[in-house]
């Protein structure tokens, strides 16, 4: 959640009125300065920040400056701890009881969303330390206090169940999500985590297409790692498999090839939908899950995933096609179409070339608007139901 696009960004953090202009004012410059590769010069900034207790965004920046991500996580549990107490004295006793008057609408509530981004913070560190079991269980706190995840912390609960033995519960998870947010039937009740268990029913052929084209692929791949590992090499798996590879050939693309699990993640906002920069992320938080020599044999073996993962040349006129996962390069400027050698690049890139520029020129926009730098063209964003420019 980027606090500085939606109406915190006018309002200030929090809707304005938690925090002093000065401390908001200290943590943008300790923030704009560790973008740009400048955490010394950011520290003197933050310390100043901190000095208002109320502001827990200062905290969390402080959290990823550490190189001791214990310390970091008592830095955000005494965050959580504060930003808990505020709200209780500003929202009242009940606000985080079931029935009560803002569980499950805490996104319609600006107050709460430093409390949020907090929690977000926290899992991100679970995740690093590889507390799975207390990272799962803070995102499953998230999602009972905001179902409709605007944080798009059900992306990591997936893996995270799976890593815990719950392969049974990410399974019906997933299921939740993928057929509400395909069918539009709106939000999950409790964002998916009222637990039960998953379909065993396979899908028609016609929602199997359906969800190749449309469903997250960050889900589908977590629904059919869960299926295998619930159920072995069973036609519900294969199908989930067959969906999973068709809404991204790239992450099992990497896992045929037996690439390298990504270093770190990309994050990066305004990302395209199943696209390398989601397929990196993916395969950052749970490659390892999928290397596992049962699970590769199971992809290896799959005819599906042979088919989808071989990629053609990307220009028109030329009839290549790999004859081993990942053997053709990306466009280093998009990563968005590949070729087969030199040659066919250059003689494609007339064609290419508006595409291209496009996608780079998206991109840079989206990385200017994280770093509250002007955008080159006009960049569009949805807030209350309407379009806005930026």
């Amino acid at each position: 959640m980027n606090r500085r696009l939606g109406p915190e960004g006018i309002q200030g953090i929090g809707g304005g009125g938690l925090v002093s202009a000065e401390s908001e004012r200290n943590l943008q410059i300790a923030e704009d300065l560790c973008l740009k590769g400048r955490p010394n010069d950011a520290a003197p900034y933050l310390m100043k920040a901190l000095e208002d207790p109320n502001n827990v965004d200062a905290d969390i920046q402080m959290s990823y400056l550490s190189n001791d991500l214990f310390f970091s996580i008592e830095v955000l549990e005494l965050a959580e701890k504060k930003a808990r107490t505020l709200l209780i004295n500003r929202l009242g006793p009940s606000c985080f009881d079931d029935g009560g008057p803002c569980v499950g609408k805490f996104y319609e509530i600006i107050l709460t969303r430093p409390y949020m981004r907090v929690l977000q913070a926290l899992v991100r560190m679970c995740f690093e330390t590889k507390q799975y079991e207390k990272g799962a269980n803070i995102i499953i706190e998230m999602l009972r206090l905001c179902p409709e995840d605007n944080l798009t912390q059900r992306f990591w609960l997936g893996p995270f169940l799976i890593r815990i033995g719950r392969a049974a519960d990410a399974l019906f998870f997933c299921q939740m999500w993928i057929h509400t947010a395909r069918n539009d039937h709106g939000i999950p009740i409790r964002g998916g985590t009222v637990f039960q268990a998953p379909s065993s029913q396979l899908l028609t052929p016609e929602t199997e297409e359906r969800y190749s084209k449309h469903a997250a692929c960050d889900l589908v791949h977590t629904a059919a790692l869960a299926a295998f590992k619930l159920w072995g090499n069973c036609p519900q798996a294969a199908q989930l498999l067959r969906i999973a590879v068709g809404t991204n050939p790239d992450i099992l693309a990497k896992i045929v090839a037996r690439r390298a699990q990504p270093a770190k993640g990309k994050m990066t906002p305004g990302r395209g939908f199943n696209g390398p920069d989601e397929a990196h992320d993916y395969l950052w938080m749970a490659q390892d899950l999928w290397m596992e020599p049962d699970v590769c044999n199971w992809v290896n073996e799959d005819p599906t995933v042979e088919k989808e993962v071989l990629k053609c040349c990307s220009r028109p006129e030329c009839p290549a096609q790999e004859t081993a996962a990942i053997q053709f390069k990306r466009c280093s400027s998009c990563h968005q179409v590949m070729y087969c050698g030199a040659a066919c690049q250059k003689a494609d890139w007339k064609r290419h070339k508006p595409e291209c520029l496009k996608q780079v020129e998206y991109k840079k926009n989206m990385k200017n608007i994280l770093k509250n730098k002007p955008t080159t063209s006009l960049v569009y964003v949805l807030r209350g139901g309407v379009v806005h420019p930026i």
